[in-house]
């Protein structure tokens, strides 16, 4: 028995995405409770690290997802679009991961770090946009909402928030609906 046999491969996909939304949201939840309320508990090396290991958590869960997809969309004949999304997402993972562990060991950000792995989110998700226009394994709205939606940001963070362009949240929007999309199809 394979694992195919147990879940096909767009509910693996659909669920892996829509579960690094949601891992994102409890980290969020946390930051958010911390940075408003100033928690006196929340600058405990602790707290800390439930906090960025739910972050660090929702890239590693959306990356096996995005590699799902692409997998997905290479049987469905893009064979152009969907590897070069995946590779600049994953450049973007791993830069990430090191920015948030290293937060971990020294409490500090690593701005320059973040910052090109927000760029490179946004591009690798709107490429897999254009990569679900391609194949039609999803309709063409999830395709163009996933481009409309991480260009706009990419666009506008730089003007609007130029100190202070790191969402993360903004980045498991597209993979929700992409995840959520899979699922109703799957």
């Amino acid at each position: 028995m394979s694992v195919k046999d147990i879940i096909s491969v767009p509910v693996l996909a659909g669920s892996l995405l829509t579960l690094s939304g949601l891992i994102l949201s409890v980290g969020a939840i946390l930051w958010i409770s911390n940075a408003t309320w100033k928690l006196p508990f929340g600058k405990t090396s602790v707290y800390l690290y439930w906090e960025r290991s739910f972050f660090i958590a929702a890239v590693v869960v959306a990356v096996l997802g995005f590699v799902l997809l692409e997998r997905m969309l290479e049987a469905a004949g893009e064979l152009i679009l969907a590897p070069l999304g995946l590779a600049i997402l994953f450049i973007g993972a791993v830069l990430v991961l090191v920015a948030e562990t290293y937060n971990l060991s020294q409490k500090e950000w690593l701005s320059a770090t973040v910052g090109l792995h927000i760029v490179l989110a946004f591009l690798a998700q709107a490429v897999f946009g254009a990569a679900l226009l391609q194949t039609g394994l999803l309709p063409g709205w999830v395709g163009w909402a996933t481009i409309i939606w991480n260009l706009t940001w990419l666009v506008l963070l730089p003007i609007f928030r130029p100190r202070d362009i790191y969402y993360p949240w903004l980045h498991y929007v597209a993979p929700l609906l992409i995840g959520i999309a899979l699922l109703l199809k799957g």
